[in-house]
């Protein structure tokens, strides 16, 4: 039998009144990561562009904290 483990990841990027900008997900698992931005509102992204990067980057860096930790429980297993 084979176990394959993997982790989801979500997040929205969204305006001080709570309006989704952009969506965020990945997956991360023991054959590799895939990671994804949807631009949900063109308009609200072109006027938060700088706010939305900062938060991919946030996003990505959330991702690779689990990456890391996967790849430290796979050495330590």
């Amino acid at each position: 039998m084979t176990i394959n483990k993997s982790v989801s990841i979500n997040a929205t990027s969204q305006t001080t009144d709570g309006q989704a900008i952009a969506y965020f997900s990945a997956n991360v698992s023991d054959s590799g990561t895939s990671s994804n931005m949807t631009i949900q509102d063109q308009t609200l992204y072109e006027a938060n562009k700088s706010q939305v990067r900062k938060d991919k980057t946030d996003f990505d860096n959330a991702v690779y904290e689990v990456e890391d930790a996967q790849t430290s429980a796979t050495t330590e297993g």
